[in-house]
C-alpha cells in the first residue's frame, strides 16, 4: 500500500513529492491497509522534462515558505507546517542542502521497510544529530542481511539497498518498487490482492 501510494503522487502530472516519508507517517485503516498521511512537506515538483521519473535529477521541489500558520476558530489552534525533513530518514542530498525531490522519497521509503522488518527506526542506538548525518554522508547505514529477520527476505534487503544508493539518479522509481513489492509478497502466498 505505501508504495502505491508513493507511485500514485510521483506519477501526478506534475510529479508530487511527499517530503517526510516514515512509518509514523503511515496509518492503518480499518479495512487494514497503509494510507499516506502528513503532507506538511509535500511539494508538486517543477517539470522541466516530459519524463517525470525518479532518475531525473532535474525534478526538483519548488520552494518552500519558510512555515506556515493554520488557525482552527472552532477548537482555538493552530498549527505550524514547513518544509523540514525528519533526520532520521534524510536522504544524503537533503543532509547536503538540496531541496527534496522523487529519489529522497526514494531513499525514505528503503528506511520504511527497514522499519517495518526490524520495528526500529533508522540509528535507533544514535542520539545525536551529527553522529546520523556523518553515517548517511559516509554511507555506513546498517547491512540489513546481518539483521536476523531480514536475511530470510533477500529480495527485500536487495530493495532496500537500491532505495539506498547515495547516488539519487541510481535509486528505483516508485513504479518499480510498486511492482517488486507487489510479486515479493504474492511470491510468499499471504493473500495480497493487487488493487485497482
Amino acid at each position: 500500500d505505501v508504495t502505491r501510494g508513493v507511485q500514485y503522487l510521483h506519477s501526478r502530472d506534475p510529479p508530487i513529492c511527499h517530503g517526510d516519508l516514515k512509518s509514523i507517517n503511515v496509518l492503518v485503516n480499518s479495512k487494514c491497509r497503509a494510507v499516506l498521511t502528513d503532507f506538511g512537506s509535500a511539494r508538486r515538483l517543477t517539470k522541466t522534462a516530459a519524463d517525470t521519473q525518479t532518475r531525473r535529477p532535474e525534478n526538483k521541489a519548488q520552494p518552500a515558505p519558510e512555515f506556515e500558520a493554520t488557525f482552527c476558530a472552532t477548537s482555538g489552534t493552530m498549527t505550524l507546517t514547513g518544509n523540514e525533513y525528519t533526520l532520521r530518514w534524510a536522504a544524503p542530498e537533503l543532509l547536503m542542502d538540496d531541496e527534496p525531490g522523487l529519489s529522497s522519497d526514494m531513499w525514505a521509503l528503503g528506511w520504511i521497510c527497514y522499519e517495518v522488518m526490524t520495528n526500529s527506526v533508522p540509528f535507533e542506538n544514535v542520539r545525536k544529530d551529527a553522529i546520523i548525518i556523518k553515517h548517511v554522508i559516509d554511507g555506513k547505514l546498517p547491512s540489513v542481511t546481518d539483521h536476523a529477520r531480514m536475511s530470510l527476505i533477500r529480495q527485500l534487503c536487495s530493495l532496500m539497498a537500491e532505495c539506498w544508493s547515495v547516488d539519487p539518479t541510481k535509486r528505483p522509481m516508485a513504479e518499480d518498487c510498486r511492482k517488486s513489492m507487489t510479486w515479493m509478497v504474492s511470491s510468499v502466498g499471504i493473500g495480497f490482492r493487487e488493487r485497482n
